[in-house]
């Protein structure tokens, strides 16, 4: 999720991180382009908190356009140390993916670095981090009917906090949300192939076994929502805009919950976020003539001084507030959001249907001998899971 990009008149070695960037905060459409080199580059994502529990650092390599994402840097060794002696071990879960063998908590005015070792035998290693604030706190997190300065409508997610030490100036926020889905032509049955005859394909209606109605979806994109209260005169944000929905999104249709984490950065880490937000958020193109160059973090090669590392080694404190909301809590008897895709209907039968079963594209919808049989609809429309889990989240309160 780091960056490092580098562009005269054409794309040059130095892009890739710069495409690690755009891809981990949401991707859109795809460049079809060239690239004349590329330096594989290894990406650090590791943020420890002051929340007691298994800390997380994630390993990746830059990857070129014509690739679907990052590759997992597996098999490394990974250390952090807190200056007073105390290592503490991570085990890698999942490629890519480190946890700490035990549960621990960052604590104030103990100095972090991260230790990298990979299986080619490079180390890495960071600046010394500290914990910002010994504490933070959320002081309220609500959601509001309003308008963008877009004009479009919509809800937005805001947030007020406030410390009193004026010991934590500056802040970044993530959230992750969660939203219930109805598929509009769920029907209660569902219809299978039973057996192949001379005469055709034999067919059964049945009733579900599953649930497919009820789904719940999750979001985890990434954007960076940074700010700082240097110039105020308290250590103060108040309706600090973190999400904003437009009232067309399906995800708003039916029960909508949204948690946000807050930040406290250090002076170092926000000014590499806001670095990175100017990078990855601008409102111009990334392919522009000119381009800053390589985005230096806080990871740097033990073996070779001249080589690039991505990345930032963050120790920060966390805090965060969940909120739930219904569609008709701010839009009473307006109509729903348009479903994520138009929903339609087709009759297929004989081969057709027997073909479309095994595909499993489509969901049935209801049996209308006058229609030609057996009504089909996407999948996305008939069956919830084509979205989301149907499962109820442990969180989830009606």
């Amino acid at each position: 999720m780091h960056p490092l990009i580098t562009y005269k008149k054409q794309l040059s070695i130095p892009l890739l991180g710069m495409i690690v960037v755009l891809c981990s905060f949401g991707c859109t459409e795809p460049f079809e382009g060239t690239v004349d080199g590329f330096e594989d580059v290894l990406v650090i994502d590791a943020i420890i908190t002051n929340e007691n529990k298994r800390q997380e650092v994630r390993l990746t390599r830059s990857f070129r356009f014509d690739e679907e994402g990052p590759q997992a840097e597996e098999n490394a060794v990974v250390t952090i140390e807190d200056g007073e002696g105390e290592q503490f071990v991570f085990r890698e879960e999942e490629p890519g993916i480190y946890l700490s063998s035990a549960p621990f908590a960052a604590e104030m005015g103990k100095n972090y670095s991260l230790s990298i070792t990979t299986t080619d035998g490079k180390s890495y290693r960071s600046d010394t981090m500290q914990l910002p604030a010994p504490s933070t706190t959320i002081d309220e997190l609500y959601a509001e009917r309003t308008t963008n300065d877009q004009g479009e409508e919509g809800m937005g997610i805001f947030v007020d906090t406030f410390d009193p030490s004026r010991q934590s100036n500056y802040y970044r926020y993530e959230y992750e949300e969660t939203f219930k889905i109805i598929a509009p032509l769920w029907s209660p049955n569902d219809v299978v192939f039973i057996i192949q005859l001379s005469t055709g394909p034999v067919f059964e209606i049945i009733l579900r076994e599953r649930e497919e109605r009820v789904c719940y979806g999750t979001n985890r994109e990434k954007t960076i929502e940074i700010a700082n209260t240097l110039n105020l005169s308290e250590d103060r944000l108040s309706r600090f805009p973190v999400r904003f929905i437009n009232r067309d999104n399906y995800i708003l249709s039916h029960r909508y919950s949204i948690l946000v984490r807050q930040y406290v950065q250090t002076q170092e880490a926000f000014a590499y976020y806001e670095d990175l937000k100017g990078l990855s958020q601008s409102p111009n193109s990334v392919f522009t003539e000119d381009q800053p160059g390589f985005l230096p973090g806080n990871v740097f090669s033990l073996d070779d001084d001249s080589e690039n590392v991505a990345g930032f080694f963050e120790v920060t404190t966390v805090t965060e507030e969940r909120i739930f909301f219904s569609y008709e809590d701010f839009f009473p008897g307006e109509d729903l959001p348009p479903y994520v895709q138009e929903c339609v209907t087709s009759p297929a039968f004989g081969e057709d249907l027997k073909g479309i079963l095994d595909r499993g594209t489509s969901a049935f919808y209801e049996f209308n001998p006058g229609e030609g049989g057996y009504i089909l609809t996407s999948r996305e429309c008939g069956d919830c899971t084509a979205l989301g889990s149907n499962k109820v989240p442990d969180f989830w309160v009606e």
